[in-house]
């Protein structure tokens, strides 16, 4: 496993990264909001992109079709969910969700993108992509010593 935040390759039973230190959210290194079954995000076929998600999800809201951002992440567990979800918020709020659940899908559906897109790294033994301005830092090999 890979830190998400420096890139050097760690334990996957490990908490904190023993480069950088910082922490990694659980000893599988998964949000726990994906640890239900429910809730559980499926690894791709292919990288998607975050941004691409984030405007379906932010655009189509607004026709009331908020969920399709799921579908194209490949996570129609989550689409259904919030399909229902959708079905039930606008009535019961007196429309109050519908300028709040656009924003909520955009910006759900980008991070879900990106774990998306780590889990598929992970999958193939690849350390995640390096965020946008970040350093990336090659593994320490003890052989060069």
């Amino acid at each position: 496993m890979y830190c998400k935040y420096c890139g050097t390759e760690i334990d996957s039973a490990a908490d904190f990264c023993t480069s950088c230190g910082k922490k990694l959210g659980g000893g599988d290194g998964q949000n726990t909001l994906y640890r239900h079954e429910l809730t559980r995000i499926k690894a791709a076929k292919e990288r998607k992109n975050p941004k691409a998600a984030a405007a379906l999800g932010f655009f189509f809201s607004w026709i009331f079709l908020g969920p399709v951002g799921y579908i194209y992440l490949g996570q129609w567990n989550w689409f259904w969910l919030t399909f229902i979800i959708q079905i039930f918020a606008y009535p019961l709020t007196a429309f109050f969700a519908y300028p709040l659940l656009p924003i909520v899908y955009g910006f759900h559906q980008y991070q879900m993108a990106k774990d998306v897109n780590d889990l598929f790294a992970r999958d193939r033994g690849q350390a995640p992509p390096a965020e946008a301005g970040a350093r990336a830092v090659e593994p320490f090999d003890k052989t060069e010593l």
